[in-house]
């Protein structure tokens, strides 16, 4: 108990240090701007005042020392730059000691015998001064030194190492920062389809507006922001973020707070902007997926808005064939296909995928010619062509088809049971066919489904209902909405 006492005790006195540690700084250098200006014989009457700055700069360093060692112990600083302004700390306070006993005359033999309070006579001192002004000016010139240091690496514990420089010119940033110093600006991946909401945008901001105080050598607070695993372990207040829950969010609390509240974060710079909150609290609140992809269909329209405006990104999900590029099918190949009944067409200037529709009635003998293309088909019309089972396990075989068209064919649940090997697949239409629940089932699991069209087919209703309860991105037409409308007419 007694050390626990102890612990809270040197805390608490520790938090003092930084309303103490300005007195030396101002003290010893105006010690050292009187010594400076008493150098000319107008201003030698300044010396009177030098003993008692020196005294009253030394006490106050030894202070600063003491109480900063205690605020250490509150932990969450870098442990090389503590090391250092720890010490210069002492530096100051050992050269600043030293400075008060030359002009006490403890260094000169000839005084050894005298009395302490001989020593305290202002004329002694002065003289004491000007007998070793080289030496005394030495010594005043290592503890601005050691002072400026001390200061500047205090600056940086307490706001970051690059604190000085934040807003300074560009090629005073140019000429001090390192290399490695971080851009405020974003990278994201050439594809939007890649670029998630966390890992791209709000994880690399909270790091660039708080990772100065909460990082890996310095958790302020026990909190390091630069993972999504930290921040949900959290600090001593517990899990920064709070998964559907921005109220119960700590760090979410703390960034939309009264800028002049002292819990505001962060302390220093700028904070989250209104767009970055608004991104934020999405995020917490739609479950802080680390997968959530800036085209996810559930980010409401603002929010792409924001998205599109504040980083140029394209919100748009961009289909397969816009993604990738396939080598362009030769003429005998393409001329086999038209022979064998089929209207081939690319989709644009810009690649090789092709849309391929059936006319009229086939065979399979038809469909195995479109294994030629199997590369370049992304879009397939087989809708009345008379296509069956045995069809489609050849279809199956098609890489980037992203849109197949079966409509008004004796497909069941055996042939689109190979469907699940297309994993580009987007939309399949399937009105008037015989396929049945399974098949929904099947569909549902297909990652890349996004529409299914299965109006007049056994599918049933109950099932239609459920799954899209169970995965509201993937669009069911069960034709439900023309029903109602009939029984309106």
């Amino acid at each position: 108990m007694y050390i626990l006492l102890q612990s809270e005790t040197t805390l608490f006195l520790g938090r003092f240090h930084s309303l103490l540690v300005h007195l030396p700084i101002g003290f010893l250098l105006l010690a050292a701007i009187l010594f400076l200006l008493s150098f000319s014989k107008r201003f030698r009457f300044l010396l009177n005042a030098l003993p008692l700055t020196l005294f009253l700069g030394a006490l106050s360093a030894m202070v600063s020392v003491i109480l900063g060692f205690f605020l250490a112990e509150e932990g969450g600083y870098p442990s090389d730059n503590l090391f250092w302004h720890r010490i210069m700390g002492i530096a100051v306070s050992v050269l600043s000691v030293g400075a008060v006993l030359l002009m006490l005359g403890f260094f000169k033999k000839s005084e050894k015998g005298l009395p302490f309070t001989s020593r305290l006579k202002i004329d002694r001192m002065e003289r004491a001064i000007l007998e070793r002004k080289s030496s005394f000016g030495i010594l005043m010139g290592a503890i601005v030194i050691s002072v400026s240091i001390t200061g500047h690496l205090g600056g940086g514990l307490t706001h970051g190492e690059n604190y000085l420089y934040t807003y300074a010119p560009e090629f005073v940033q140019d000429l001090f920062l390192s290399a490695n110093h971080e851009q405020d600006s974003l990278a994201f991946p050439a594809d939007s389809d890649s670029t998630l909401l966390f890992e791209h945008i709000l994880g690399p901001t909270i790091q660039q507006k708080c990772a100065n105080c909460h990082n890996a050598e310095s958790p302020k607070g026990g909190l390091n922001v630069t993972s999504l695993d930290d921040l949900i372990r959290g600090g001593d207040s517990g899990p920064a973020f709070e998964s559907g829950a921005p109220e119960s969010s700590e760090l979410f609390v703390r960034v939309t707070l009264d800028p002049k509240s002292r819990k505001y974060m962060p302390p220093k710079g700028a904070g989250l902007s209104y767009g970055e909150i608004m991104l934020l609290n999405f995020w917490i609140e739609n479950g802080m997926s680390p997968e959530l992809a800036i085209t996810d269909e559930s980010i409401p329209e603002e929010i792409q808005a924001f998205l599109e405006n504040t980083y140029g990104l394209s919100t748009r999900r961009k289909a397969h064939y816009e993604k990738f590029q396939v080598a362009q099918l030769s003429e005998e190949d393409l001329r086999k296909l038209q022979e064998q009944g089929f209207r081939v067409s690319t989709l644009s200037g810009g690649n090789n995928f092709l849309d391929v529709v059936g006319n009229g009635k086939l065979a399979k003998e038809n469909i195995q010619v479109l294994d030629l293309a199997k590369e370049q088909i992304t879009w397939l019309d087989l809708g009345g062509s008379g296509a069956e089972d045995s069809w489609l396990e050849i279809i199956g075989g098609f890489p980037n088809l992203t849109r197949l068209m079966l409509d008004n064919n004796e497909i069941t649940d055996k042939g689109t049971s190979h469907l699940s090997q297309l994993e580009n697949l987007e939309s399949v239409n399937l009105y008037n066919t015989s396929v049945g629940d399974s098949t929904l089932v099947l569909l549902s699991q297909m990652k890349s489904l996004k529409r299914v069209y299965l109006w007049n087919t056994k599918v049933t209703s109950e099932l239609v209902n459920r799954i899209k309860e169970e995965n509201p991105s993937l669009d069911i037409d069960n034709g439900m909405i023309l029903e109602k409308k009939e029984e309106k007419d």
